[in-house]
């Protein structure tokens, strides 16, 4: 076809429809009221003060304490699931009360219970001969003290942000949702019948509010239990004096069928979390309805997996005055449709109530018999989605005005949208680099699947295969591949596991000697390249191993292939065959081949991270108005066991990327290396220190600043890795104070202090603090508010900006939603002249109208895809006198486009982003 038949082709396409114009940014949630106070009666008890210095002391003499703090997290996780009149547990036991409730518990024998396992478990296993069930019962009753407290009571800091009482954090979220269970507030998506109930404490203040009962769900032989949560939670904002409540709507999604396989969460043994429906309450049975959190261990799989409660629960129970509520967890798990009272006769009506509560990667049993054939047992997913669509945030936000507002709490102001910038355009740092890459495969399939990718979705020109070398094969195109064909064999397969009945210590043993002979065996096959190559390296699904009774390779190659000189980037087999008749577009042959669409998008994603890794990076863009050579740096800080690994990352315009990690006693001298060098590194063990030496560590991010450099810079700050009061409390809410900089490791909360480092003193430098915590940030939404039309000019258009909020469609007023229109929207939205919110384009994968509800509708919504990109927090905290902040935050939101290896917007900047990724080599 040639040009013109391409023009006239186009000419007879159906024009697309416009993108809307958004005027406001609706963020839903909500501020309390300027003067209003919300008086609580609080009941607080301290932790006894005799009994916290003998357990301290029993703390420090423990060889296997990592920490100078004892392990509180473990006794706030025992009184929440034993003692539901606790509406919250202070983890400073030492400061200030330790219990908030708003009832003097009965009977404190769960508590006396729960601090009895604690201690001999947690704090001094070790101290087998102190009687510490006599010392706990000693310490008992607790001194309980109460008081009027104002909810909705706060200070001020310096810098403007809004300090609220602990007790606010702590209470707020659970005080307000325990008055709508009260009252049976009828929130969004309740049936007929439906009420709701009191959803489990969390250790940051959230409380959740559950619709009752779940709905049952079928999809394509799949079956589950579904419900809506609604969780509200308090939280702060930089240079904001207002208090912040967020009520954000979710999916609670349980199991309905005997589950095949849960998924081990770190080093422990699998785990998983049950929830028990108490109707009545937990103690007195006078009690709001409420739901207690119950976890249990699981080991087998499918028709050999058992389920006990967790050790915790497991020996108090027998002791607990509510153990009339905890059911056989193994009857919950082979009956679980009558664990959740579907199935049941009128007698057992009274017996508990209880579920599993889902999450990613559970799968379940569906059984199915046929005529003259064995039953088979297959296995299936959870057939609902979590994700909520624009109308639903929006249609719990108007729907709560109401009832907030007579606790004193009025809607968060719509905001004014601003003018975005264009992503940059992309170039490589490195035009005329070439990349070594081996594929190890079995499966022929997978390596047609490469090759279709590279050749058809990648831009790459196949020259064919040397002669001279068969199974090496050259492309060329955005850069030069060289591709070699391996055959790792049995390599890559399942790493036997140790015996089930072995104890800790010859478990290690055994799993060290197989990964030995493993690595002795892989490093004869495939020894040591002289240059870095690549390795795509076809393995199965972790979940295929797991029922082998094997453990996952994955985790050996990426802690033993760097230091072959091969970075790893794992792929799994392509062997199943196309269905052109499939609903879903991946089940499709790519093309007029044999290969689903679905597995050459996976192939082009390997490679495309593959090179990535091996230095296939953008050339960095300098933010506007600054010439020359421009610097962007960040520190970031991996853990792993009692160390901590911190490492700088430095990238520049001139196109050089490069990471240094800490000094250590196993290598005294650190420089500067290629970016494509510091998974060696890290897989060596190199760069660790332990995680007390704070002086080190700010000493360290002091040193990235480069105080004594003049060169145009960029520190982006990750708030959850560095704002730590420890580490550098100035990048904390209260103490954020812009354009003074204070350093790592100095004191913030001293008022005595003297003013903070200004711009003029360092001049090339910027800072900016990233929050990507997805709890503290509210979302953002674009409407139209009234009739009149948007004025697209809103000013000139100044450095071809774009108009923000572009997106697909545009949905009319409905849901009894009082907007023009509504929708996603995209861009920066200034929250205060220096913190903005930064919200990604929706993905291409989101496709759901944005008229479909789960809320409203039928059930069957509840299994279609639909999200929303969560907000980023972009803090401007230190420019200098020619930046405007806008300019910065467009830029560093810009920088989450600013990637070869993906064409999906990151969560994080494009170096915080290369840093994270990082942490896949450190074990």
């Amino acid at each position: 076809m040639n040009e013109a038949d391409n023009t006239e082709a186009e000419a007879g396409k159906k024009k697309p429809t416009p993108p809307p114009r958004y005027d406001h940014i609706i963020t839903p949630g909500f501020v309390a009221r300027p003067g209003a106070k919300l008086p609580v009666t609080v009941h607080t008890a301290i932790f006894p003060a005799g009994l916290l210095a003998r357990i301290q002391r029993a703390w420090n003499s423990n060889p296997k304490a990592r920490s100078p703090y004892l392990p509180a997290y473990a006794l706030r996780e025992l009184v929440e699931q034993v003692e539901p009149a606790v509406l919250a547990v202070e983890s400073r036991l030492g400061d200030g009360p330790w219990l908030h409730a708003l009832h003097q518990p009965h009977n404190e024998l769960p508590l006396q219970l729960a601090l009895e396992f604690w201690i001999t478990t947690h704090v001094a296993p070790h101290q087998d001969d102190v009687d510490w069930p006599t010392l706990v019962k000693r310490a008992m009753p607790l001194d309980w003290a109460q008081s009027e407290v104002d909810l909705l009571a706060r200070g001020r800091a310096v810098n403007g942000t809004a300090i609220p009482h602990s007790r606010t954090f702590s209470l707020l979220a659970t005080y307000i949702a325990g008055r709508w269970v009260d009252a049976k507030l009828a929130l969004p998506g309740h049936t007929a019948k439906g009420f709701s109930v009191l959803g489990p404490l969390t250790d940051r203040g959230e409380r959740s509010v559950y619709s009752w009962p779940p709905r049952e769900l079928n999809d394509d032989e799949a079956y589950g239990l579904w419900t809506h949560r609604t969780a509200l939670r308090v939280v702060s904002m930089p240079h904001d004096d207002r208090l912040v409540l967020r009520a954000v709507p979710h999916i609670a999604r349980f199991g309905g069928a005997q589950p095949a396989y849960i998924p081990r969460r770190g080093d422990g043994p699998p785990s998983a979390t049950v929830l028990l429906y108490l109707p009545k309450g937990a103690l007195r049975d006078i009690e709001r309805p409420m739901l207690l959190r119950a976890p249990v261990t699981v080991t087998g799989k499918k028709e050999d997996m058992r389920w006990h409660w967790q050790p915790g629960i497991a020996r108090i129970l027998p002791s607990l005055p509510s153990s009339r509520h905890y059911p056989n967890p193994e009857k919950v798990r082979a009956e679980p449709r009558y664990a959740a009272g579907i199935t049941r006769s009128d007698r057992d009506a009274d017996d508990p109530i209880a579920m599993l509560l889902h999450a990613n990667g559970y799968t379940y049993i569906t059984r199915t018999d046929l005529s003259d054939e064995p039953p088979a047992y297959n296995t299936h997913g959870h057939p609902a989605d979590t994700g909520l669509q624009p109308i639903d945030h929006l249609t719990l936000f108007e729907h709560l005005k109401e009832p907030l507002a007579e606790l004193g709490f009025d809607p968060l102001s719509a905001l004014d949208k601003t003018p975005q910038r264009r992503a940059p355009r992309l170039t490589p740092a490195r035009p005329d680099a070439e990349y070594l890459i081996e594929l190890w495969h079995c499966a022929p399939k997978t390596y047609q699947a490469v090759h279709l990718a590279l050749t058809r979705l990648l831009n790459y020109q196949h020259l064919g295969e040397r002669t001279a070398e068969p199974g090496v094969h050259d492309y060329v195109g955005p850069t030069k591949i060289t591709l070699l064909l391996r055959n790792p064999g049995s390599l890559v397969s399942g790493l036997t596991r140790p015996p089930a009945q072995a104890e800790t210590e010859a478990r290690k043993a055994h799993r060290k000697l197989v990964r030995e002979q493993r690595a002795e065996a892989v490093r004869m096959e495939f020894p040591e390249a002289d240059r870095i190559i690549g390795a795509l390296v076809e393995i199965d699904k972790p979940v295929n191993f797991a029922m082998a009774g094997e453990d996952d390779p994955k985790r050996f190659l990426k802690d033993n292939l760097p230091q072959l000189n091969r970075h790893v980037q794992c792929l799994h087999p392509v062997t199943a065959p196309p269905k052109p008749n499939a609903k879903s577009a991946g089940l499709k042959p790519f093309e007029d081949s044999d290969i689903r669409c679905e597995d050459v998008q996976r192939a082009a994603s390997s490679v495309k991270d593959l090179l990535r890794s091996l230095g296939h990076l953008p050339r960095l863009p300098a933010p506007l108005g600054v010439t020359g050579t421009f610097e962007l740096v960040t520190v970031h800080i991996a853990y792993t066991g009692s160390w901590m690994i911190p490492f700088v990352l430095r990238m520049d315009s001139d196109g050089n990327t490069t990471a240094q990690l800490v000094a250590s006693a196993s290598h005294p001298q650190e420089v500067p290396i290629p970016l494509e060098e510091l998974p060696r590194a890290l897989t060596s063990g190199r760069g660790r220190m332990r995680r007390r030496d704070r002086a080190q560590l700010a000493d360290f991010i002091t040193q990235a600043l480069a105080l004594d450099c003049h060169a145009e810079r960029l520190f982006l700050a990750r708030a959850q890795t560095l704002r730590n009061k420890e580490v550098w409390s100035w990048l904390q809410n209260p103490h954020i104070n812009p354009d003074a900089l204070r350093l790592p490791g100095e004191e913030c909360s001293n008022p005595h202090l003297t003013a903070g480092r200004h711009p003029k003193d360092l001049p090339g430098l910027r800072i900016v603090r990233i929050n990507e915590e997805p709890y503290e940030i509210p979302l953002a939404f674009g409407a139209n508010l009234d009739d009149e039309p948007d004025d697209l000019a809103n000013g000139s258009p100044i450095d071809a900006a774009v108009n923000a909020g572009l997106c697909p469609e545009a949905a009319p007023a409905g849901a009894d939603l009082p907007y023009k229109e509504w929708g996603r929207y995209s861009g920066v939205v200034p929250w205060n002249d220096h913190t903005f919110l930064a919200i990604n384009p929706r993905s291409d994968t989101h496709q759901l109208p944005k008229t479909v509800s789960k809320y409203a509708g039928e059930d069957q919504n509840a299994t279609r895809h639909g999200a929303n990109p969560t907000s980023l927090e972009i803090h401007v905290s230190f420019q200098q006198p020619r930046d405007r902040a806008v300019d910065l935050a467009a830029y560093v939101n810009n920088l989450r486009r600013c990637h070869l290896h993906t064409d999906t917007p990151t969560r994080l900047p494009l170096l915080l982003h290369l840093a994270k990724l990082m942490e896949e080599y450190i074990g």
